[in-house]
């Protein structure tokens, strides 16, 4: 079991549901005629991890004689099923599959190819980046993704030497990872979660929790025990039903609420004063400059942060003070002179006086007595506000989750059983690790430095990714030219908030490859097209996101393209390209013509697994051969259980302070506001009877790919829903056609009508990714995909400063056609 490889995995597809009883989920297909008299090659079961959205969730790949089919992995910690992988096998045999490589023969944007073979395609593609290189630099290619290819993308863009890996983060959780980052020192949306399992009252602002299986099964348990769910949103989604309190909410004014709810809080001394002032920096004394006090402001060695000790009437380091203030405000002499400082807590508490309850009505359309009663019941629950996955949405969004942590933080409900929680890492390590004067690769190869800095991040500094920034790089060609663009299995232009923009970026490019399965609308505006493999096709490994446990998946590879379907793996295809261009950059990694064969290929991939495992083995004691052979059964492996109670309690956070941080010092930065404030959306509000906001979201029906098969003609929503006291008004009926024309932009767009009281009044309500699909190749029966409109066409363009989170909610004007 030590040195097992891929092929070794591959074998066990046969004999896994005869030889182990490790997932129970399968245990039936075990007793079965078909186990007893050993005929495993009828019927088997093998664990798989659907890649259809960021969920990663545990499945079970099952085949009875000609039949496949997928079922929910139940021991998984995050199991699946949703209508996603339900559809996966239409993904699979898809007739608009991409099925050879393709090159342009028309104008980009026309989609006119032709088929080609590998060679031809991998060695025009290879002599044209290598001009490109030659000419301007390797930092002068980019690459883009979603989450397929996440882990080994800066494996190949580092062999290349380029930073420019960037993917669109922006359009999805910059506002949130943002808000983590500076409120509690943590990462993406699955570092930080609610304990849903525990939870006594939760609170959903904007987030819907369909998009994640392995959250609504968790809730569901929760929800036999009675935990009340409040979903703040101007849509009803999916769980708005039964026993869930449901408050609708005017677009983009989440900050106004949560102030109130904050507000309400702490004028009725429901907050956890404890736990805010050993915790948290909100008893740290502020300067009117808006610096915390220290040390070095006092003349004294070290520089810790100064808190006012009710105990000794005096000034003191908040980790020796024995009880610090919350409320101070006074004078301290500093070796500069007198200066009047107040508590991060006071300067809070004078923020939020701003959202009493009947002002924050008027913005957000939620009673006062709603938005007290709320804010109570959350109180005394010790309730968790959940911190947000899809948030980039109004351009205000960042102060919305900077707010909703401090809201968290405010009733000491952190990192406790039933709060919002710390996810155990699995320490799954990284491709490359990226130091100085070398980058270290996860196979043992040391590459070169690359010295340009990623063109996102030079622009907005805190933004997880920022594929607007490249956008802007690629017009401007400042801070320095991007010329070549990889766009790898994402959707661009069903992600990205200026689609001119992103068709003016297109044109300028000197090449543009595209790898993906189906055609999406960017395909269309490529030079080449290389066809790639569903997740089905392909062994992969990574860690467990949405679970409080550290754990690890593994996902069998079951499924060989159909007949016909030409596809390889991105990752083999883009190694070949740098291998043809520039060979002695492939050999930094022992990468050479061996691997051209593409069946030869696997043994130099394997070897990316195999050392990811060795080194979790390492990390965590354990024996390597224990984890593979959990991972090869069971699909997964838990390396360690979730511990509550341990940020911040026994170990400090990756904030300026290390503590919870209610005053946002790394804000201080950017000359950016340290408490969060509500500010109106970046679109224009409606004014007039016929304009309307127009909001998007998901739902366990929605990703750029599978919005595509064939079932989701009559599964998936194409439609945009509006009240129907607005339908009423204006004369539209249920089915009617209406034209949509952008406030901001003048963008005009036809759609129909669904009359619903699951969108509230002034706001329509269409699905993100669903409609106004828009490539030449798309044909035939499929020609229901340009129904519907992209709610990205009529979007501002706008970003947030410094976090990069660029809102996809726009205002529209609506003609009844």
């Amino acid at each position: 079991m030590e040195n097992i490889t891929r092929r070794d995995f591959g074998k066990l597809l046969a004999t896994v549901a005869i030889t182990s009883a490790g997932v129970s989920a399968i245990k039936p297909l075990f007793e079965t005629k078909f186990a007893e008299s050993q005929t495993s090659a009828q019927e088997y079961a093998v664990p798989v991890t659907c890649a259809a959205c960021g969920a990663a969730c545990g499945l079970l790949f099952v085949k009875r004689g000609e039949r496949m089919y997928l079922l929910p992995n139940l021991s998984h910690p995050q199991p699946g099923m949703c209508f996603r992988p339900a559809s996966a096998l239409q993904l699979w045999n898809h007739p608009l599959r991409l099925k050879k490589p393709l090159k342009r023969v028309g104008a980009r944007g026309e989609g006119k190819f032709q088929e080609v073979d590998w060679d031809t395609a991998l060695n025009e593609i290879a002599q044209k980046l290598r001009e490109i290189v030659r000419k301007y630099g390797p930092e002068s290619v980019a690459f883009t993704r979603h989450d397929h290819m996440s882990w080994i993308l800066p494996f190949i863009a580092s062999v290349l030497g380029t930073p420019n890996v960037i993917g669109h983060e922006g359009t999805c959780h910059a506002a949130s990872t943002a808000a983590r980052k500076f409120v509690l020192g943590a990462g993406g949306p699955t570092a930080v979660d609610p304990d849903y399992e525990n939870a006594t009252y939760v609170l959903l602002i904007g987030r819907n929790l369909d998009a994640a299986m392995g959250h609504v099964r968790r809730l569901a348990a929760a929800r036999e025990r009675g935990v009340k769910i409040v979903v703040v949103d101007p849509r009803a989604p999916n769980i708005a039903y039964s026993s869930v309190e449901w408050l609708p909410i005017n677009p983009g004014t989440d900050a106004a609420f949560v102030l109130s709810l904050i507000y309400v809080i702490i004028s009725e001394g429901l907050y956890d004063a404890a736990f805010l002032k050993k915790y948290t920096n909100a008893p740290f004394l502020i300067k009117p400059d808006g610096q915390p006090l220290t040390q070095k402001d006092l003349g004294q060695e070290g520089a810790a942060y100064l808190v006012y000790d009710n105990a000794t009437k005096s000034v003191a380091p908040h980790d020796k003070a024995q009880d610090p203030a919350l409320d101070y405000e006074g004078e301290v002499q500093t070796k500069d002179g007198v200066v009047k400082v107040k508590t991060a807590f006071k300067l809070l508490i004078e923020r939020v006086a701003k959202y009493t309850p009947e002002v924050a009505e008027k913005i957000t359309g939620i009673p006062a007595d709603t938005i007290r009663r709320i804010a109570r019941e959350f109180a005394i629950s010790r309730g968790v506000a959940e911190d947000g996955w899809y948030t980039s949405r109004n351009g205000n969004d960042f102060d919305a989750y900077r707010a909703i942590l401090i809201l968290n933080a405010l009733v000491g409900n952190i990192d406790k059983r039933g709060g919002l929680c710390f996810q155990e890492s699995s320490r799954f390590p990284s491709t490359c690790t990226i130091f100085e004067d070398r980058i270290e690769t996860i196979i043992g190869y040391t590459l070169p430095p690359i010295k340009a800095k990623r063109v996102d991040t030079l622009k907005y500094p805190e933004a997880p990714s920022s594929f607007d920034a490249l956008l802007d790089a690629i017009i401007e060609e400042k801070p320095y030219p991007i010329k070549a663009l990889f766009i790898v299995a994402t959707s661009p232009f069903h992600r990205d908030v200026n689609t001119e923009k992103l068709k003016k970026a297109l044109e300028k490019l000197e090449l543009v490859v595209s790898i993906d399965i189906l055609p999406q609308d960017h395909i269309d505006w490529s030079d080449y097209v290389l066809p790639d493999l569903m997740f089905l096709e392909r062994s992969e490994i990574g860690s467990v996101k949405w679970s409080l446990h550290a754990a690890v998946w593994y996902s069998h590879k079951v499924l060989d393209p159909p007949p016909g379907v030409d596809a390889r793996s991105a990752f083999w295809a883009l190694m070949e390209i740098i291998r043809r261009a520039f060979p002695e950059k492939a050999k930094l990694v022992d990468y050479d013509e061996r691997y051209a064969d593409y069946h030869a290929f696997e043994h130099y991939e394997e070897q990316f697994m195999d050392t990811a495992l060795k080194k979790l083995a390492d990390l965590w004691k354990l024996n390597v051969a224990e984890i593979k052979e959990a991972l090869e059964t069971n699909g997964f492996y838990i390396l360690k259980k979730k511990s509550y109670e341990t940020r911040p309690y026994k170990t400090s956070l990756a904030t300026p302070s290390g503590k919870v941080e209610i005053y946002t010092l790394r804000a201080l930065r950017y000359g950016l506001d340290p408490l969060p404030d509500w500010k109106p959306p970046v679109y224009k509000v409606p004014q007039a009877p016929d304009e309307f906001y127009l909001v998007n979201g998901k739902d366990n029906v929605i990703s750029s790919h599978m919005v595509m098969v064939k079932n989701a003609k009559w599964i998936v929503d194409r439609t945009v829903w509006m009240n129907p006291a607005d339908a009423e008004r204006l004369g539209i009926k249920d089915g009617d056609v209406v034209e949509l024309e952008g406030l901001d932009n003048g963008f005009k767009a036809k759609a129909v009508v669904k009359v619903t009281n699951r969108v509230k009044p002034g706001v329509l309500y269409t699905y993100a990714f669903a409609g106004g699909r828009q490539s030449k190749l798309i044909s035939g029966e499929y020609e229901f995909l340009r129904e519907g409109v992209n709610p990205q066409w009529f979007a501002t363009g706008k970003v947030e400063p410094v976090v990069g989170s660029a809102p996809t909610n726009s205002s529209v004007r609506v003609r009844r056609l």
